[in-house]
């Protein structure tokens, strides 16, 4: 089957399509484009603190050019794709068929041009699902928050509106930075690598210091020395193979959830994340704003199940949502039943801007 899949988005030796079909198939794609630069981009929310932590940040030079404006739109006007490109943008029936879709589009628009100083704005809207302790959402929400945020791409400061002002902090308080998501390669492969490589260096720091925590317990109740290793090393295993893959599946959800991001850069996570055990698509979803799209998911144990949603014609990102899929219990967490809603946010807009509380237009 791999050796078929490979044939069917490799194999260029195919009869020249008449010259009505390459116009007509031109004319679609452009129309995909133009639709897609007039929606707006979009975002998400995961609940990584489940299974981590935070995500760990590479410390890597944001790029270099300084653009001008009020307000730069991230997803640059296209330049005009290869008839060959157009003919490869096939029907979609799999999580791979969206990454490659989504990577020849993105090949198609001119790259970034970012400075350290400038900002990356996003807008979103959030369900609010659970009140006062009280039942989890379940379908539609009743209410909504809409939050504006502003995060310098050094992750020197961030900002949000506070009571209709503009409140601006130092340093960053997200879990995934920008020096970790604009120094991922757009290689899907090679991104996916650095995001397991991050999330196993981040289990081993948290396993360590729940040892260490453990120990230091066994001690205080007059354990022996030895004792209180083994109870250590008990109290906090390695991640099991499905707990790895939805870390890794998390972590790159949230990093699409609050940033900015480019084109190529999001093809390349959308393959990652096609490419991890387990993930699967739907071709029918409705997002939290009702608009239509697609969905690359992943299920824990068989209960939860995290998702992002897709645009199927622009392949912009348009948010999160974990929802239980099955009745379960969690020592740790309580009751998880079916149905329940335990996130769920729509990206609105994001853009790069060139000062805190500045927007886009």
């Amino acid at each position: 089957m791999e050796e078929l899949r490979e044939l069917r988005r490799h194999h260029d030796a195919q009869p020249e399509p008449a010259q009505a079909t390459v116009d007509a198939a031109r004319a679609r794609l452009d129309a995909h484009m133009r639709d897609g630069r007039s929606r707006r981009a979009r975002r998400i929310r995961p609940m990584w603190g489940l299974s981590l932590a935070g995500a760990a940040a590479a410390v890597v030079a944001v790029a270099v050019t300084v653009a001008s404006g009020a307000g730069v739109d991230p997803r640059p006007s296209p330049a005009r794709p290869s008839t060959s490109a157009e003919l490869r943008l096939r029907p979609v029936a799999d999580a791979q068929d969206v990454a490659d879709n989504a990577a020849l589009l993105a090949g198609a628009e001119a790259g970034w041009a970012l400075s350290p100083t400038q900002w990356g704005y996003v807008k979103s809207v959030s369900a609010v699902t659970r009140t006062d302790s009280g039942e989890w959402l379940r379908g539609r929400p009743e209410k909504t928050g809409t939050h504006e945020q502003w995060r310098r791409f050094d992750d020197r400061a961030f900002a949000t509106v506070e009571q209709g002002r503009l409140k601006v902090h130092k340093g960053s308080e997200f879990e995934v930075t920008y020096r970790f998501l604009l120094a991922l390669p757009t290689d899907a492969g090679q991104l996916l690598a650095r995001v397991y490589a991050t999330v196993d260096e981040e289990d081993a720091r948290n396993r360590a210091s729940l040892r260490e925590r453990a120990r230091q317990r066994a001690q205080a109740t007059g354990k022996s020395r030895e004792e209180a290793r083994r109870i250590a090393a008990e109290s906090a295993p390695a991640l099991t193979r499905v707990e790895r893959d939805r870390g890794a599946f998390q972590l790159i959800a949230l990093g699409m959830r609050d940033a900015a991001l480019p084109p190529k850069l999001r093809a390349a996570m959308y393959g990652a994340l096609a490419a991890i055990p387990g993930v699967r698509y739907e071709d029918t979803a409705s997002d939290l704003l009702k608009r239509r799209g697609v969905t690359l998911y992943h299920v824990l144990d068989g209960y939860l199940r995290d998702e992002i949603f897709i645009d199927p014609e622009t392949y912009a990102y348009l948010g999160y949502r974990t929802i239980v899929v099955r009745n379960h219990r969690e020592p740790a967490f309580g009751e998880w039943r079916k149905g329940e809603i335990r996130d769920w946010n729509a990206l609105v807009e994001a853009a790069v801007v060139q000062k805190a509380g500045q927007r886009p237009g």
